[in-house]
């Protein structure tokens, strides 16, 4: 019984290390359109491409902050929306991503939910710009 417990105990932990190397979920997709960010009025949204190697380098104060004016080019943007929140909400259930929510500053960033954004950007009435806007 005690040899069962210690087998089952292995793989579980060797099912943990794999799924959460970072090569494992790009290969199978799992960070494909994960990593995005915008800000509240969603004039500003971007998106990581890990496999790509677009990946954001971690804020000095820790947080995401457009500080500086015409960011990216992207003059459609709003002075006093500046803050960038993550779209991506932490899942318990998502074993794969227990060592990100441990140890990535991005799950430190503000979170805000996208169909909130979504519905304040307003997909008729705003043109979408190629400068500030990936999706």
């Amino acid at each position: 019984m005690k040899r069962k417990f210690k087998i089952l105990f292995w793989i579980i932990i060797t099912l943990l290390l794999i799924t959460n190397w970072p090569a494992f979920k790009n290969v199978t997709g799992l960070n494909d359109w994960y990593y995005r960010y915008s800000n509240i009025s969603g004039t500003f949204t971007v998106m990581e491409i890990p496999i790509q190697g677009r990946m954001f380098k971690k804020p000095p104060k820790g947080e995401f902050i457009l500080n500086r004016p015409n960011f990216y080019g992207c003059k459609a943007m709003p002075q006093n929306d500046t803050v960038v929140y993550r779209l991506f909400s932490i899942n318990p259930l998502k074993f794969w991503r227990w060592g990100e929510y441990i140890f990535d500053w991005r799950y430190r960033l503000p979170y805000t939910d996208w169909e909130a954004i979504k519905k304040k950007r307003g997909f008729g009435y705003l043109k979408i710009s190629k400068d500030c806007m990936e999706f």
